[in-house]
């Protein structure tokens, strides 16, 4: 485990013991709450790692809001970096879910080269555009006409 969550584990664990102690319950009054074990309680006490369900049962023999358990902020800068890739993609979602939504772009039927203009993205995305495009399609934004081979895409009425 990390040193960076495990520090927060053992905060979250401390907190939950000076409750049940506060409440005077003992881990075994916790785990007849919960149907968990002793050892469990234990553990999670302990900082040890646990289920989002394991938590979520003691809050609630303890009557405690999982929000409050956390009484310091957690810094939640990622471990690691996204891939240049996915940043692409996720940067492509943003740009046709504004042009899906939030204008008027698709009000009269556009081919695939014709969306990848308007963004300005490489030609040689065209079949991700075309996946894309066709998931709006599913989601009921989007109809397409079909002209032979081509999709010309047209916002659904």
């Amino acid at each position: 485990m990390l040193r960076i969550n495990r520090d927060i584990l053992i905060s979250i664990g401390a907190e939950l013991r000076v409750r049940r102690e506060a409440l005077s319950y003992s881990q075994n009054d916790i785990a007849n709450m919960t149907g968990l074990t002793v050892n469990t309680v234990s553990a999670l006490e302990k900082g040890k790692g646990s289920t989002l369900n394991n938590f979520l049962l003691i809050c609630r023999a303890l009557k405690i809001q999982p929000k409050d358990v956390f009484a310091n902020d957690i810094d939640l800068t990622p471990l690691y970096k996204l891939p240049p890739s996915t940043k692409r993609r996720i940067d492509i979602t943003k740009k046709l879910n504004e042009l899906v939504n939030n204008s008027d772009f698709f009000y009269t039927p556009k081919r695939v080269a014709e969306v990848i203009e308007k963004l300005k993205s490489d030609k040689s995305e065209s079949n991700k555009f075309s996946v894309y495009l066709t998931g709006y399609c599913k989601e009921g934004e989007l109809e397409y006409i079909k002209e032979g081979n081509i999709k010309r895409y047209v916002k659904k009425k």
